[in-house]
């Protein structure tokens, strides 16, 4: 059903992801969703391999950086995240506000530059 929209209700875990989390494997959903959670792959410094996290969009910035900081053994600083074009994200507005989408791929930074 392409193009439809429908709500999802589920009380999922909100954080880092698990591999037997049911999202931890998907990569495109083909029926918009109405959502209030997405998950992103954060990727972090010194870090080879990328982390899957579920956040609700209605979260800040800084406190989803914050717990994907934490999950990568970073604990002091002001994290964020920056997008693909190289964009660190205000800490201080939700995701949703940011225009974050499920399944982005965002990297971890220091409000200030690297973590």
């Amino acid at each position: 059903m392409a193009g439809e929209e429908i709500e999802v209700l589920e009380e999922l875990v909100i954080g880092l992801l698990d591999p037997t989390d049911p999202e931890y494997e998907i990569e495109v959903i083909e029926i918009s969703v109405k959502r209030r959670t997405i998950v992103v792959l954060v990727y972090a410094p010194k870090e080879l391999d990328p982390k899957k996290f579920r956040f609700q969009l209605d979260e800040t910035v800084g406190a989803a950086a914050k717990v994907a900081a934490e999950a990568f053994g970073y604990h002091a600083g002001n994290p964020s995240f920056q997008k693909k074009d190289g964009i660190v994200l205000d800490r201080n507005i939700t995701l949703e506000e940011a225009k974050v989408h499920n399944r982005e791929h965002l990297e971890l930074v220091d409000a200030g530059g690297g973590v």
